[in-house]
């Protein structure tokens, strides 16, 4: 009998997917980032962003229990068509977020061999980031009841090290009394209303999402029913509770000026710990379980959308080889594709001058393109409670409809938002923020209506039979 997954593997798997400790470096830094403005903006948009989506995905997954998630509840709502446009929207997304997601991967590495200086070395990164997506590549065409095991270790990997972060900020500065690197008030964590920080939302939304990945594993779920909204308000209690508190404590040991997004967390550790009279050895030990967190996150994200858009949409759109699917239900022609198609970003990405540079266009360029789909999403919620009032929801987010609505509509309006906001010109001069602009907005209105030319050509396949 094929073994299912339980509440706290989908707790694990959420909590992997959804939770990235990177990010509270990356939104704490001045340079690209909010300063101490971060702690209150983790606060709001958990409460106006963050559990509102992780409800509604919640409620959507018990209602509507087969594998395929956002795509099957968007053409649920609006036909096959849109139902395919946001599975391709949700893929293309994650094209660029692995390729980010890898330049950290490897910075950790370097530090957990004892050779941070490899951390700088774009050749080390490239290397790393390549071999490791393809032994990913690999493990995730096994399925995800196999796949949980890496990603139970990756939730612990990411969680573990933030957690460690929390309490020995807190030792250092309320037990030991050591002298905090920022002051906390109102006027200080007040977030500046420059470009910058307004490009730093939009990431800050996207380190909230990810709620609907696990939704595509429904079939393999025990009792989804019961288990899946209870492991969706599990895991968002742990992650914003982790995002908020990791945010004060390392904005507590170093001044935000000096935290740097790609090795933030290993910088603030590293002093903090020598502090405490505590050896390299652990900063060592951290990187490594870090890198564990991120080996589990990269396999539910390499097997999700892959799955969602090669083996769920309607056949015919895609070849049929790119559609066919293993015995673990894996399109496995599909992430063979995905991996050519992420070494040619790392390889177009390795001409920027740094590692810190490749690593914070990436995550811009992730920011923007992870959004769309959550337009659809939430207007198909919001289209599907007025289609059927009286739908048996196994879990409801609300149970009086106007008021559920109200509440997708907004989450709808905050989305739009970070989108706006990702695309705020944060380069120097004119001309470059000319062709960033160009890049951010020209790349997503391109994966649009690259997507919207795929259905068509598929129309035209099927009109002509």
């Amino acid at each position: 009998m094929k073994r299912k997954i339980g509440l706290w593997d989908l707790v694990f798997m959420n909590v992997s997917a959804i939770f990235g400790i990177r990010w509270i470096a990356k939104s704490t830094a001045d340079s690209f980032g909010l300063g101490l403005g971060a702690i209150p903006i983790w606060v709001l948009f958990s409460f106006i962003f963050f559990v509102p989506s992780a409800l509604i995905c919640a409620e959507l997954a018990s209602t509507y229990q087969k594998d395929g998630g956002l795509y099957e509840w968007v053409k649920e709502a609006y036909g096959e068509k849109w139902g395919f446009m946001v599975s391709w929207l949700n893929w293309t997304a994650k094209i660029f977020w692995y390729s980010s997601f890898l330049t950290f991967f490897s910075v950790n590495i370097s530090f957990a061999l004892g050779q941070p200086h490899l951390a700088s070395d774009k050749n080390f990164v490239l290397l790393l980031s390549l071999a490791t997506f393809c032994i990913l590549s690999f493990i995730s065409t096994k399925g995800m009841t196999f796949g949980k095991f890496f990603t139970n270790i990756g939730a612990l990997g990411s969680t573990i090290p933030s957690a460690l972060l929390i309490v020995t900020a807190f030792i250092s500065i309320v037990i030991l009394k050591n002298p905090s690197s920022s002051t906390y008030t109102i006027s200080t964590m007040m977030p500046k209303l420059n470009m910058d920080s307004m490009a730093a939302i939009s990431s800050v939304m996207f380190a909230l999402s990810g709620a609907e990945i696990t939704a595509n594993f429904i079939t393999d779920v025990k009792d989804p029913k019961k288990n899946f909204p209870k492991a969706i308000i599990l895991s968002a209690a742990i992650v914003a509770s982790l995002y908020v508190l990791g945010s004060i404590a390392i904005t507590s040991i170093l001044s935000t000026d000096k935290i740097t997004a790609s090795r933030g967390i290993l910088e603030s550790l590293s002093a903090v710990t020598s502090t405490l009279g505590i050896g390299p050895w652990f900063i060592q030990l951290i990187a490594f379980s870090i890198g564990l967190s991120v080996i589990g996150t990269i396999i539910i994200y390499i097997a999700s959308p892959v799955k969602m858009l090669f083996g769920s949409v309607k056949k015919g759109v895609f070849p049929e080889a790119l559609s066919r699917v293993n015995k673990h239900n894996i399109p496995v022609h599909a992430v063979s594709l995905q991996a050519i198609i992420v070494t040619i970003i790392l390889l177009g990405t390795n001409l920027l001058p740094s590692v810190d540079a490749i690593y914070n266009i990436l995550i811009t360029m992730t920011a923007l393109t992870a959004l769309f789909p959550y337009v659809l999403l939430f207007l198909s919620y919001s289209k599907l409670r007025k289609k059927y009032p009286n739908e048996k929801r196994p879990y409801e987010m609300i149970k009086n409809n106007k008021i559920a609505i109200a509440i997708s509509n907004t989450v709808l309006a905050v989305t739009i938002l970070g989108i706006l906001l990702s695309a705020a010109p944060v380069m120097k001069t004119f001309q470059d923020n000319l062709i960033y602009e160009f890049e951010m907005i020209g790349g997503g209105l391109g994966v649009i209506l690259a997507g919207l030319a795929i259905w068509r050509s598929f129309e035209k396949r099927i009109a002509q039979k």
